[in-house]
């Protein structure tokens, strides 16, 4: 590890609690005048956003829909709001001119998410000790304390056709971090890949939180078991045909429990225009034949059409269309799986 690096990796809760100290008596930069430079704090926060939102779509005209957590952060750093979507486009390497650090600090962070919820919660509990509350600095990332901090939303649909996509299309950026930057190829790799799986992350939240975390299928709602693998966020239209956009947009997706998101999945179910749920001819000749079938896809179990809770966004046509389409009763699995 780097001298660098350890700064950041290595930080104490008295570091942390002198960094605050120095936060507080930070004045706001009068016009003209340069910014200070990010403390570890400041930066070790910075990634703890991308848990929670896209510093990619905040921009000056919409600077002021940001989520809360972000101004509140610019108000206690006393910098602009947008600087700190800025400091995270340095970090995952969207901005070509960040130093080495901010990438390889990425990486590091990326390949060592226990090390990342320790930090996080060193930054939050000194926060807490100098006397910066909730309403200051909040603990946006509470499940990080709940067992799962090794753990992304969503990472299921991500396999290894997925992930070799992804690096095929950051091959250019890996070149750079690599011939311009001196990263090593496993650092360099981690960055582009890291990108993917924290926009994937982001959008199963959203589509869970969309859900109200309740199968829009069949209504199983396991709200109290978080982390049990009981409840997925799917794309609609397949992650790996879809742009950047649609594989970011929640209303490309569904929450669904692993009976239902399976079968949707595979073709056996698809969801038309109006929300209504139709299943596969082989399916319906599955039931007939099996009580057991019967039992998880029949008039008893799945709702006749999509269940969106009230002020949810329901799915976008365009990925319906392309379900019906393109996976409903084409998808298979020959033999091996079930």
């Amino acid at each position: 590890m780097t001298k660098t690096l350890a700064v950041f990796l290595d930080l104490t809760p008295e570091q942390a609690h002198a960094q605050w100290r120095r936060i507080l008596r930070r004045e706001w930069p009068g016009p003209g005048k340069r910014q200070e430079a990010f403390l570890p704090v400041e930066v070790i926060l910075s990634y703890a956003l991308f848990f929670v939102m896209d510093p990619h779509r905040i921009g000056p005209s919409n600077v002021g829909m940001a989520p809360d957590v972000l101004h509140k952060l610019s108000r206690v750093f006393k910098r602009s709001v947008r600087s700190i979507p800025n400091k995270m486009l340095n970090l995952d390497f969207t901005r070509k001119h960040s130093g080495k650090m901010e990438p390889e600090l990425y990486s590091a962070l990326a390949a060592e998410p226990d090390r990342f919820a320790h930090l996080y919660h060193v930054v939050i509990s000194t926060a807490r000790d100098v006397g910066l509350d909730d309403s200051e600095v909040s603990d946006f990332l509470p499940w990080l304390q709940s067992g799962y901090a090794h753990l992304l939303f969503g990472q299921d649909e991500l396999g290894s056709a997925e992930v070799g996509l992804i690096l095929r299309e950051g091959s250019e950026d890996i070149a750079i971090l690599q011939d311009q930057l001196g990263l090593a190829e496993p650092e360099t790799v981690r960055v582009v890949e890291q990108r993917a799986r924290m926009g994937q992350h982001r959008f199963a939240r959203q589509v869970l939180d969309n859900y109200d975390l309740t199968c829009g299928f069949c209504g199983f709602s396991p709200k109290h078991l978080e982390g049990h693998r009981l409840l997925f966020a799917s794309h609609i239209k397949p992650w790996k045909d879809s742009n950047n956009k649609e594989r970011l947009d929640p209303a490309n997706g569904v929450a669904a429990c692993p009976v239902h998101d399976s079968a949707f999945d595979t073709g056996l179910l698809t969801v038309n225009g109006g929300l209504h749920i139709h299943l596969a001819g082989k399916l319906q000749e599955s039931m007939h034949e099996d009580a057991r079938a019967d039992h998880y896809f029949g008039d008893g179990s799945l709702a006749a059409t999509l269940i969106v809770p009230p002020g949810g966004l329901p799915p976008d046509r365009r990925y319906l269309d392309y379900h019906r389409r393109h996976i409903f009763e084409r998808r298979a699995s020959p033999g091996g799986t079930a």
